[in-house]
């Protein structure tokens, strides 16, 4: 019986290491399945805070496992060497890539829903992990690039209002560059650019390379807008009788006559689309933005909180105090049912 008892208080230590990093473990998930407004931010910090609670509990079993010191400093010399082995393997990769995720996320550099352009690639994101960033690229295909490369690689963020959308045509010496302007300006407000402006950006030996930009409101139309000016920009200078071809061209010409300029044809005013092409390429990124746009609602119903909290503080008018009492109780009531909207967004997301 006493053999059973030794054995038994020897264990009670061991077991009571695991059950109190069994009830961290619980406490840990429990907290951060509060934290409702921030889902995918606080899985990835409640998967490292419980990577850490495994990793320091299992020093404090070996060191409460009754064993003789010796056996316990070569088993914790083992458990180091595994831990400096896996981080040597994966310091290139893994390691890297978790270390570039939190310094592109606190530094705040992009959001969902954001237009990135990095390397040869260019979408809309959709999901930023710990390792990679999700993006949706303009076939409306999903690719993921690891955090890694991000840091390593410029990044061009598109503004969300005000962007310039531009593009360039060549033309020849012998045509007007007052009259090539007019028309280049005229095709970017009639794609719906405001504040044209033209550059030239090149005097080659045949030809003159102009570039037209322009503002545009909602950078959501991006892609749309882009290929709108160029097809106005044909258009335009077509009816401006100029022609959209290399002047090397003309001594390859059979015929010497001939006008290298489409007929013009009337045809009836093509029907408004219900929504733009974005809209249905970019269906995942727009679904994030929106989040995104309801956690930032969710900070800004915090403040006014914070606020009227204050206010309830040293107001003494009775009256007073219960209009900002019933303030408080619709905000949160607010924050209650973005929070469930939020909750039921990324349900139908994972489904």
């Amino acid at each position: 019986m006493e053999p059973i008892l030794r054995l038994f208080k020897s264990m009670l230590e061991p077991t009571s290491v695991i059950i109190i990093l069994i009830a961290l473990l619980l406490l840990n998930s429990w907290i951060f399945r509060k934290i409702k407004a921030t889902p995918s931010d606080g899985n990835i910090t409640r998967r490292a805070i419980a990577f850490f609670l495994v990793l320091f509990g299992l020093v404090v079993f070996i060191l409460s496992l009754p064993i003789d010191k010796s056996t316990k400093g070569q088993i914790l010399s083992f458990l180091g060497i595994l831990i400096s082995a896996g981080i040597a393997l994966s310091s290139t990769t893994l390691l890297g890539n978790l270390i570039a995720g939190f310094m592109n996320n606190s530094m705040n550099r992009y959001r969902n829903g954001d237009l990135i352009s990095i390397g040869e690639f260019m979408g809309r994101v959709t999901k930023k992990g710990a390792f990679h960033t999700e993006i949706q690229l303009e076939d409306s295909n999903f690719m993921t690039i690891p955090h890694l490369f991000i840091a390593t690689n410029p990044l061009k963020l598109t503004r969300k209002t005000n962007t310039v959308i531009s593009t360039s045509v060549s033309l020849g010496y012998d045509i007007s560059r007052i009259r090539i302007e007019e028309a280049l300006k005229e095709a970017a407000l009639e794609t719906g650019l405001t504040d044209p402006y033209v550059y030239i950006t090149e005097l080659g030996d045949y030809s003159v390379v102009y570039k037209i930009h322009g503002f545009l409101e909602d950078s959501g139309k991006f892609f749309s807008t882009s290929s709108l000016l160029n097809a106005k920009v044909m258009d335009f200078l077509h009816e401006a009788d100029i022609e959209i071809v290399s002047p090397s061209f003309r001594n390859q010409r059979s015929v010497e006559e001939k006008i290298f300029i489409p007929e013009q044809h009337k045809e009836k005013p093509a029907p408004e689309p219900e929504s733009s092409p974005e809209e249905l390429i970019f269906d995942e990124a727009i679904k994030s933005e929106e989040i995104e746009k309801k956690k930032d609602l969710l900070k800004d119903l915090d403040s006014k909180k914070d606020q009227m909290a204050e206010k309830l503080k040293v107001t003494k008018d009775k009256n007073e105090k219960e209009k900002i009492k019933s303030s408080i109780t619709r905000i949160d009531e607010l924050k209650a049912k973005i929070v469930e909207n939020i909750e039921a967004q990324n349900k139908e997301d994972k489904e």
